[in-house]
């Protein structure tokens, strides 16, 4: 007789595969041109794997001394325009209290 896997809670770093885990990319704290270049990648990425939606962090923004939320409005442009559009993005909604973005893919 085999041994039986628990059915708690799988442990850290533990990954069965492409499904467990969503798409996600992490902009936070980057700067806007390095971040959309990154973006861009990661939307080429989830084309490929035929990923529904990508998770955005771009944090809320408040880390600057403007205190004022730079990246997100450089991101929502940029997925609103031409290049957004040519990379996948059909829309997205805000997430996680403004520090994320839910792209959903074409």
């Amino acid at each position: 007789m085999t041994p039986r896997r628990p059915t708690h809670a799988r442990d850290e770093g533990e990954y069965d595969g492409p499904e467990d885990r969503a798409a996600a990319v992490d902009l936070h704290g980057l700067a806007p041109a390095f971040a959309l270049r990154r973006l861009a990648q990661e939307l080429h990425a989830c084309r490929v794997r035929r990923a529904p939606e990508l998770l955005v962090i771009t944090g809320r923004g408040f880390g600057n001394l403007a205190q004022q939320p730079i990246l997100r409005g450089h991101v929502e442009t940029w997925l609103r325009g031409p290049e957004g559009q040519r990379a996948g993005a059909r829309s997205f909604t805000l997430e996680a209290r403004g520090g994320a973005l839910r792209v959903r893919l074409a």
